[in-house]
């Protein structure tokens, strides 16, 4: 009771009750949220161009862990579910090395299984020795390290010389090395491109066709040109 009236009762449940309508100053109801936008074709291109090498990786080198550098594209994920079961001992780790804000575990393009390292963005061999010695990864054993040419937006590594030599000098027998280009940017050789990695064949290739065309790429490239190299004297 209050001091002249009955208390009125508390409604736990007003699902039947009306929601105010609202309209702007003009009298209209606001725009409705629109959909997401679709994902970049070219991202998706790089996807699957991950997934494919990853697959072939696997299953003809033994590599059984895969590393993102900074790609900002869900790749772990695209990794995992085309290698197989999470129980295969796959593991996949996605490094964020970029002059931005950290990224941090929940806003990651990856799912909990792919961890999230967050590395300022110094030097190759500042991030290369980070990779080395951060317990996610055992360079010991085959890696394979995606260097995708998507990082220039956020300020991260591309898959320059610099990379590349840092990279192969802390990866051991098994390492490989997996790079995509700008599109519309073809290495004049792709010994040059990955060196001192040993390029895998067949060399340079537009990502959608890379490693053959088969029945599981699409008949028109994307324009990204991509490779594959290993650590000289891996299988």
């Amino acid at each position: 009771m209050t001091d002249e009236w009955p208390a009125p009762q508390i409604v736990e449940d007003l699902a039947d009750v009306p929601r105010p309508r609202v309209v702007g100053l003009d009298g209209r109801p606001p725009a409705q949220r629109t959909a997401p936008p679709e994902p970049d074709p070219l991202d998706r291109a790089r996807l699957a161009f991950a997934a494919r090498a990853a697959r072939y990786l696997a299953a003809d080198a033994g590599v059984r862990q895969f590393v993102d550098i900074s790609s900002g594209l869900p790749t772990c994920d695209a990794v995992l579910d085309a290698v197989g079961d999470r129980g295969s001992g796959v593991r996949a780790a996605y490094f964020d090395a970029s002059d931005g804000p950290a990224l941090h575990p929940g806003a990651s393009p990856h799912r909990a299984a792919a961890p999230v390292v967050s590395v300022p963005w110094h030097s190759p061999q500042a991030l290369v020795e980070r990779m080395a010695t951060c317990g996610l990864v055992d360079v010991d054993e085959p890696v394979c390290v995606l260097v995708l040419d998507t990082a220039p937006r956020t300020g991260g590594p591309a898959p320059g010389p610099d990379l590349m030599a840092a990279l192969h000098g802390v990866l051991g027998p098994g390492g490989h090395v997996l790079a995509a280009y700008p599109e519309g940017e073809r290495p004049v050789r792709v010994s040059r491109a990955l060196a001192p990695f040993v390029p895998l064949e067949p060399g340079l290739a537009d990502i959608t066709w890379w490693p053959y065309p088969d029945e599981d790429v699409a008949a028109e490239g994307s324009g990204i040109t991509g490779a594959v190299g290993r650590v000289d004297g891996a299988r």
